[in-house]
């Protein structure tokens, strides 16, 4: 086959159509668009090799050889894709925009509810998803930087895309960190290309003055796993040792305030903590303006996982949040910015469609130690979630698998909810967890996440009518 790589790697899948022939000619009704034409004959006789799920272009050419040449083939499914008979899909051949790179599968917590450890099984070290533990070497960081700023040219706007650090716990592997973002700003510098923007998700115990200087000169952005008042911190995030991590996560809070870097908390929500003005208070406290709260997840359903009570007290918790927001919106005081609830609002404003849940796979991908690419970093460790190699490409066929089952569509359950597209089918590692697929939706995720939609449009409603300026300032300004 003699095509460009993209050609040889898209898919296509034939869409509802009826074929037939009157007095020697071929005829054909495609359904969705309407099209009533007639075709020719390799027309007809391509479209009855296309199935009706999502097949590589290099497929279909194996079972059409003996009839047509590739690029005569390109050319018929590019018309039979204009007139509504087949449907063409490129987002498995799309370059990965964003990386979340394991610089380290060692962990220096022992967090109850850790999905890349305790909570995946009790055998398995914290932060390490079943991996060898390993740090992320120097060569390996600089393949992930030279990968974006290879492809950027490939994407809307030229934009690098971006880099998390992420673990385990990145702050153990310092000397990686630094070099991928010194590495990142030479090279964008020597090629005139746009800089990876950088990001760290960390549990904050290793936070010091030389992290802050690096932040600063690099412009990291910091977000801290962190779950609030020092009972709970305690409790679900003690250190390897079994020591209280709170005072450590609380000093480094007022380090980087100190130095003016405004960070993100992401908390974890258990069956302990699920009073979220309990912790948006005690944020409050710490100067902490901008929080994300995530629901725990874990093998060990007894100790921390969330019941069907406790999922129905934290969808009334997030509507206390919400009465908080708006009040001290209309106030025009402070308060704790709930990513939850503005992204929602922000998503409702714009009337963005949604037919994934992330881009999880399409422009999201997790690079781990050893170089292999996984859909992301909650799948890290979980082979049939590998998508390719940093050192040998993207495995295209798996890729459109797993993209296909995780589009809202192949989910069964969507189908007749009216939130199907503010949600994008749930996240795909919930679902995993919940039904051991990722086509079908974790139920109780699913009616948080309508309760989350419900009062993210009460609280919109109200703070636009009351100030409209301050609320399309707080659109613009969500996450």
């Amino acid at each position: 086959m003699d095509l460009p790589g993209e050609k040889r790697h898209l898919a296509f899948k034939a869409l509802p159509h009826e074929l037939f022939s009157k007095e020697g000619r071929w005829y054909g009704y495609a359904v969705s668009s309407g099209e009533a034409c007639e075709l020719p004959d390799e027309h007809c006789r391509v479209l009855s090799q296309i199935p009706s799920t999502f097949t590589l272009f290099e497929d279909i050419h194996r079972h059409t050889a003996d009839m047509i040449a590739s690029r005569e083939l390109i050319d018929v499914l590019q018309d039979l894709a204009d007139t509504g008979f087949v449907k063409p899909f490129d987002k498995h051949t799309r370059p990965i925009s964003s990386i979340n790179i394991f610089l380290s599968t060692y962990c220096n917590l022992n967090c109850a509810y850790c999905y890349g450890g305790e909570g995946r099984s009790d055998s398995v070290p914290g932060g390490s998803y079943g991996m060898q533990q390993e740090q992320l070497s120097r060569e390996m960081g600089r393949k992930a930087v030279d990968y974006l700023l290879k492809t950027s040219g490939t994407r809307e706007g030229g934009s690098a895309g971006g880099i998390n650090f992420f673990g385990g716990e990145p702050l153990m592997n310092m000397e990686v960190l630094e070099y991928i973002a010194e590495y990142s700003e030479e090279q964008s510098c020597k090629y005139g290309t746009p800089k990876p923007s950088l990001s760290i998700t960390t549990n904050g115990l290793l936070v010091d003055e030389k992290f802050i200087s690096l932040c600063k000169q690099h412009h990291i952005g910091v977000q801290i796993s962190f779950d609030g008042t020092p009972e709970v911190q305690n409790t679900m995030r003690p250190t390897t040792g079994g020591l209280p991590s709170y005072p450590a996560v609380e000093k480094a809070i007022g380090l980087l305030g100190e130095h003016g870097i405004r960070i993100r908390i992401r908390a974890t929500v258990s069956n302990c903590n699920t009073d979220l003005m309990q912790s948006i208070r005690h944020l409050e406290s710490l100067g902490v303006y901008d929080v994300h709260f995530a629901v725990a997840s874990g093998h060990d359903q007894e100790r921390f996982a969330l019941a069907d009570h406790d999922f129905k007290a934290l969808g009334s918790a997030f509507d206390d949040v919400g009465r908080y927001m708006t009040e001290r919106t209309r106030e025009g005081k402070p308060f704790v910015r709930c990513n939850n609830l503005l992204s929602a609002m922000a998503q409702l404003h714009r009337r963005n469609s949604k037919n994934f849940a992330c881009g999880a796979g399409i422009g999201l991908a997790s690079l781990s130690p050893d170089g292999s690419f996984h859909i992301c970093h909650r799948f890290a460790g979980m082979d049939d979630f590998v998508i390719g190699h940093i050192d040998h490409g993207m495995d295209y066929r798996k890729r459109l698998k797993l993209i296909e089952q995780m589009h809202s569509d192949s989910h069964e359950e969507c189908r007749e909810c009216w939130a199907k597209e503010l949600c994008g089918g749930e996240c795909h590692y919930s679902n995993h967890e919940a039904n051991q697929r990722i086509s079908v939706p974790n139920r109780q995720m699913c009616d948080l996440h309508r309760s989350i939609l419900k009062t993210a449009m009460a609280m919109a409603a109200e703070i636009r009518q009351h100030d409209e300026e301050t609320y399309f300032r707080m659109i613009d300004n969500a996450m």
